[in-house]
């Protein structure tokens, strides 16, 4: 297993982290006509963390801190603009745009070599890859 697929999994594992703490703020502040389309896509992310965890623990490489300063701006944004205009359907422009934006970072990742033919880790990033775009479909464009 090269360091590159190893590093680049804990970079989307750090993205997967850093999403699901502004949907945890959003899942707490939602309206109930936006609250079925938030938990959904928390209980994707949270699957795909659990995976990439354990894909992680499966490399002996799971100790390193998979978190950063973008999962505490993303639940402050959440809180700010419930503060001004409530979590409601509005929101779900936003939400597509930042499934995109992970999505962008999957295909980076898939974009090297070294991680695409990485087995496990090429694998579990395309069928993850997958549902992101799935789940971008059933969400409103901005």
């Amino acid at each position: 297993m090269t360091a590159t697929a190893i590093d680049t999994l804990h970079d989307i594992h750090t993205a997967t982290n850093d999403v699901l703490k502004g949907y945890r703020e959003m899942l707490e502040r939602a309206k109930a006509d936006v609250q079925p389309t938030i938990r959904s896509l928390t209980d994707m992310h949270e699957r795909h963390a659990a995976e990439q965890e354990a894909e992680l623990n499966r490399l002996r490489d799971a100790n390193k801190d998979d978190s950063s300063l973008q999962g505490t701006v993303n639940k402050v944004v959440v809180i700010l603009r419930d503060w001004i205009s409530n979590v409601d359907r509005d929101v779900l422009p936003a939400v597509r745009d930042g499934e995109e934006s992970l999505r962008d970072q999957y295909n980076k990742a898939l974009e090297h070599e070294e991680v695409a033919a990485a087995p496990g880790v090429g694998l579990l990033l395309r069928a993850q890859r997958e549902q992101i775009s799935d789940a971008i479909a059933g969400l409103p464009k901005g």
